[in-house]
């Protein structure tokens, strides 16, 4: 099967893909890759049965390559298709599907999960040549597409609401499908039994008060303020905040400093360096006062950490967010030092 299309995908979802063997999810939006691995999973398992539903990470096959044709072969107790779950694939698993493949004559779906491969790389190359394969990039919803998809959250929950509200809501939204449907989750609840979604109604619920938690966050963060980190974390956490996300907003607030020390060393003012950065205003005294606890040794060590962390969180199984919540507070202590 070809590059399967949204078009496409809801097909595969109303027939159940009866004639698929695996599909594979990849790209750079993680919020889509997991919506799509629920809904696709709930398409085969309606009723949810735990029984037939398995999931594995890729490490785990490395470690013993029987284990995910013993998991495909298994049979369901009560009867029904399973579905197998692989996260954390990358280029190197494709030669590993190739060979189970070969063998495989069960029906269980094998649903692959990986990271922002590109469109000729060797794993979603496999899925588009093959017809019993089928393979969805999952990229970050922009323009038009997220004006799309806000629109139609909209209407499917029985709202109506104008092209500017639409816009509005489209601007203010991420990148991330998860976060941006949690955020329009926030609006469906604030509007009770209002059918009519204004202007007013969206700049309420939409925007600014997520990105201001997450600035909050970050500078409690690199200041080391460990109590206001947990407080904000907990409520971002709360909000459904990706967890991934907030690693990358924190890698990104690093860069900063890194960027703004490397000036320093080069012979800059403190205020010749921190210009470039058209940080808020509101920001600017507390990150000149923050750049006296760090270094670029220190700097960098967080970012290694920060990295490191977001790996671990796309090729292991151990809950997401309480890898960030430790990660985050080892580098709160490192500011302290």
């Amino acid at each position: 099967m070809t590059k399967l299309k949204l078009y496409d995908f809801e097909n595969l979802l109303k027939t159940g893909a009866p004639d698929l063997k695996a599909v594979l999810f990849y790209g750079q939006d993680e919020g889509l890759i997991e919506e799509c691995r629920q809904r696709m999973i709930t398409a085969i398992i309606p009723d949810k049965d735990p029984f037939r539903l398995s999931e594995l990470t890729f490490s785990q096959i490395k470690e013993d390559p029987a284990l995910l044709s013993a998991e495909a072969n298994a049979l369901s107790l009560m009867g029904g298709r399973r579905v197998i779950v692989v996260r954390g694939a990358d280029n190197y698993f494709t030669a590993v599907l190739k060979e189970f493949l070969l063998s495989y004559k069960g029906d269980s779906l094998l649903i692959v999960l990986a990271g922002n491969l590109k469109t000729r790389d060797s794993l979603p190359s496999l899925f588009a040549e093959s017809s019993a394969l089928a393979v969805f990039p999952c990229y970050a919803d922009e323009g038009e597409a997220l004006k799309r998809f806000v629109f139609q959250s909209i209407t499917d929950q029985g709202f109506e609401t104008s092209k500017e509200v639409v816009s509005y809501i489209a601007d203010n939204l991420g990148a991330d499908r998860l976060q941006s449907r949690s955020e329009l989750a926030k609006l469906f609840a604030y509007m009770g039994t209002d059918s009519v979604i204004t202007m007013n109604d969206a700049m309420a619920c939409i925007g600014d008060a997520s990105a201001l938690s997450v600035d909050q966050m970050l500078y409690a963060l690199s200041g080391g303020n460990q109590k206001e980190l947990h407080e904000t974390l907990d409520r971002l956490f709360a909000e459904g905040q990706s967890p991934i996300g907030l690693l990358r907003a924190a890698s990104g607030h690093f860069k900063k400093f890194h960027v703004t020390l490397a000036r320093i060393s080069d012979g800059a003012t403190v205020d010749a360096a921190v210009i470039p950065l058209r940080l808020h205003f509101k920001r600017v005294g507390e990150f000149k006062r923050q750049l006296r606890q760090w270094n670029l040794i220190k700097v960098g060590r967080a970012l290694d950490l920060l990295t490191r962390a977001e790996t671990e969180c796309k090729k292991t199984g151990r809950p997401q967010q309480l890898m960030v919540a430790r990660v985050f507070m080892q580098i709160a202590a490192q500011a302290r030092k």
